[in-house]
């Protein structure tokens, strides 16, 4: 199993729209082959913090969902919003 964490940090006052923005990655990638969990969830010590964090069965599999296009779009469409201040990511 591998996993895969990315923390996306809002900018100010668009907090919400960018969690909204990530919680529509969360039932396409489910249905994703490998994807054995996904989930976004804000940080509890800063409002502006929101962590998607994905479990996958094989490195092809993660590789795969990087490469998906919905992944893409959303994160386009965050970043022409204004709702992403930064992005970090962290496989394991």
């Amino acid at each position: 199993m591998l996993s895969h964490t990315s923390v996306l940090h809002a900018m100010d006052g668009r907090s919400e729209q960018l969690g909204r923005c990530l919680h529509d990655l969360l039932e396409p990638v489910r249905g994703m082959p490998g994807c054995l969990d996904v989930e976004v969830r804000r940080r509890p010590h800063d409002a502006a913090l929101w962590v998607l964090e994905s479990r996958w069965q094989s490195a092809a599999q993660m590789q795969a969902f990087f490469a998906a296009p919905l992944l893409q779009q959303v994160l386009d469409r965050a970043m022409r919003q204004g709702l992403l201040r930064s992005l970090h990511c962290e496989a394991a």
